[in-house]
């Protein structure tokens, strides 16, 4: 759920501002989420690892505590020498819970 607290913080009443910062998420956000399997997918890490910290940082601006504990938890995970199966566990619950934000924010500009 979009964090309207969150979005105040940032954007104020802008809505204007708010949409142009959607539109730059819905547009970059599945490509990184892309590259974080591929990364995965290919044993590079540290590319995992900066694509999750990347894209948390563009999702703490609409709130979703949980989607950026979730990218927290990879970026640190992925540093660290954990089995690819318990990555592979994190980046899915991942995916699956992007998807609802991903929705939500699309609506904001269509």
């Amino acid at each position: 759920m979009i964090d309207q607290k969150t979005i105040s913080t940032y954007f104020g009443d802008d809505d204007s501002l708010l949409r142009k910062f959607v539109a730059v998420f819905v547009r970059e956000s599945p490509l990184l989420v892309n590259l974080m399997d591929e990364a995965l997918a290919s044993g590079d890490r540290n590319a995992l690892a900066l694509h999750a910290h990347t894209l948390k940082s563009q999702i703490k601006y609409f709130g979703y505590p949980e989607l950026v504990q979730q990218l927290q938890e990879i970026e640190h995970m992925a540093e660290q020498p954990v089995p690819a199966p318990l990555l592979h566990g994190l980046l899915s619950e991942f995916n699956r819970d992007f998807r609802g934000a991903y929705e939500a924010l699309s609506a904001i500009v269509l």
